[in-house]
């Protein structure tokens, strides 16, 4: 009778579903990054804070910067007396030399002007701070081009599911999806649809997972970055011993291959 119930019981028809863990992003994502090589000055926000655009986050030390603008302001002073003065004995050779060390200065001189002004670092768009955390970090040295903070526009949000490197050739684009989060206790499963598959791997918890992105397609006005839970994704109509089987297929294989070579 037993042997009877799960035979019966395969043959049941089920929706072959693919389980992984989702995790919520922001649909937009800037990445605020060093401009030049520096120190960590003020500090004005902290991740899981929301910023307007134009608001400044924070700024590096510009003493060193502030320093270089004023050598350059002095050089270009004193070499624009030297032009002025080979301009008056109207000698064609100290004039092209003079004028030639005169515009090397003026440049480094628009160039520290930049530099900091680029010293202070403002939200491109309306969002929330996302990872970032320098506030303990005064003082520490920086390197042109180094990720400082990641910014999510407020509005706007897309599902990630890391699904097992296994499960993934069963997935397609299209394919419909729900997605439950522990935060948002009570409510129903959110609903979307794959709008994208990673093609390569990636490393998550010592796992080799696929990225597998997708837009929510039913209210999501309580998701916030950051937010994890467990996504299903529906690859087809099969029968539950077919699906049993084939897991156990991979399994098998998996774990043969890992002992018996």
């Amino acid at each position: 009778a037993c042997v009877f119930s799960v035979a019966a019981l395969a043959l049941v028809p089920s929706t072959h579903r693919v389980v992984a863990p989702a995790r919520v992003e922001g649909a937009v994502q800037q990445v605020i990054a060093a401009p030049v090589d520096g120190f960590v000055g003020a500090v004005q926000v902290r991740p899981g804070e929301m910023v307007k655009a134009g608001q400044v986050l924070m700024s590096l030390d510009t003493r060193e910067l502030a320093l270089e603008r004023d050598k350059w302001v002095a050089e270009a002073a004193q070499l624009d007396k030297q032009y002025r003065e080979a301009l008056s004995k109207d000698e064609a050779a100290p004039i092209m030399i003079a004028r030639a060390k005169l515009e090397q200065a003026q440049s480094q001189h628009e160039l520290a002007v930049q530099q900091l002004e680029r010293s202070t670092l403002r939200a491109p768009m309306d969002g929330i701070v996302l990872s970032g955390d320098f506030t303990q970090a005064v003082g520490m040295p920086l390197k042109r081009g180094q990720e400082l903070m990641t910014i999510a526009a407020d509005k706007g949000w897309r599902i990630v599911a890391e699904v097992e490197e296994q499960e993934i050739a069963a997935l397609r684009e299209g394919q419909n999806a729900q997605v439950l989060f522990a935060a948002v206790a009570g409510a129903a499963p959110l609903t979307f649809a794959v709008q994208r598959i990673a093609p390569v791997a990636t490393q998550a918890d010592g796992r080799n997972v696929f990225e597998v992105e997708g837009v929510p397609q039913s209210d999501a006005t309580a998701l916030r970055p950051g937010m994890r839970g467990v996504a299903r994704i529906e690859v087809g109509e099969s029968t539950l011993g077919k699906i049993w089987f084939e897991r156990a297929r991979h399994a098998w294989r998996r774990l043969s291959w890992q002992l018996l070579g």
